[in-house]
C-alpha cells in the first residue's frame, strides 16, 4: 500500500491501517429454487489507512453475489 497523497507529492512514508467501518442494513442470505446460494449484502465496508506524513484516506468495499448482484455495470 502506497499513500496516494505522498506519490503524487514524490513522497516515501510508512502506510498504517487503522480502524474500519460497515453500514449495517439488514439484509437475508437465501437458497434459490436450484439450491444455489445467494448473498445480497448491501453494506459497505471501509477501512481507513494513515501515513507517517500525516495523511489519511479510507478504501471501501461493496459486496457481489455470484449471480451478478452488487456489480457495478
Amino acid at each position: 500500500m502506497i499513500c496516494p497523497e505522498c506519490k503524487n507529492e514524490g513522497k516515501k512514508s510508512n502506510v498504517y491501517e487503522g480502524y474500519s467501518t460497515c453500514t449495517a442494513m439488514g439484509f437475508i442470505n437465501y437458497y434459490d429454487e436450484d439450491g444455489k446460494h445467494h448473498s445480497h449484502d448491501p453494506n459497505v465496508t471501509t477501512l481507513h489507512f494513515h501515513c507517517s506524513n500525516g495523511h489519511s484516506w479510507g478504501k471501501s468495499h461493496s459486496h457481489s453475489c455470484w449471480c451478478g448482484w452488487g456489480e457495478k455495470k
